[in-house]
């Protein structure tokens, strides 16, 4: 964001607010970084939103028209991730190569939930959501109580489709 006063652009985040504070969200040098965040997030994020549970409900498709921004962007060198995805949970399935790291999951899982199932390992590229000794989430003492599904923004996180009866 821009505040009036200043050079450069400040995160909203980390900036505290001030008596008489004026805030643009909408300059031309916080829109500037706002969209290469966007891009840069997306050349490590796989772009199959036909193939996705989540398309249409995305925070990223969202995030993308509102920023005027394409999905399949050419800007910056595609980095995609290789990992395998976790199917062990009865309730939903973790497709590590589709999380973006905002860090939901893991929030509501310690800080609403108070289990601290979930958290992050690694640095840079390498950084995941992963559990304790990286076990399946199946298979790691989660509660299977599927808040995390429930604040995923992208398809990382999608509750399985319910078992067909054939009649």
């Amino acid at each position: 964001m821009e505040i009036e006063g200043r050079d450069a652009p400040v995160t909203a985040c980390t900036t505290p607010v001030t008596e008489g504070m004026v805030v643009n969200t909408r300059g031309t040098n916080a829109l500037r970084i706002a969209r290469t965040a966007l891009e840069l997030l997306l050349a490590s994020h796989p772009v199959d939103c036909a193939h996705c549970s989540r398309t249409g409900t995305c925070e990223l498709q969202r995030i993308a028209k509102h920023l005027g921004v394409k999905l399949n962007t050419k800007r910056f060198r595609k980095i995609l991730p290789e990992l395998p995805v976790d199917s062990s949970s009865p309730l939903f399935i973790y497709d590590p190569n589709k999380c973006v790291l905002c860090g939901r999951c893991v929030w509501v899982c310690k800080e609403k939930m108070g289990k601290g199932a979930i958290g992050f390992a690694h640095r840079g590229f390498r950084r995941i959501v992963t559990t304790f000794g990286d076990e399946p989430v199946g298979r790691s003492g989660c509660g299977e109580c599927a808040e995390c599904v429930a604040v995923c923004p992208v398809g990382a996180l999608v509750f399985r489709e319910p078992a067909s009866t054939s009649g």
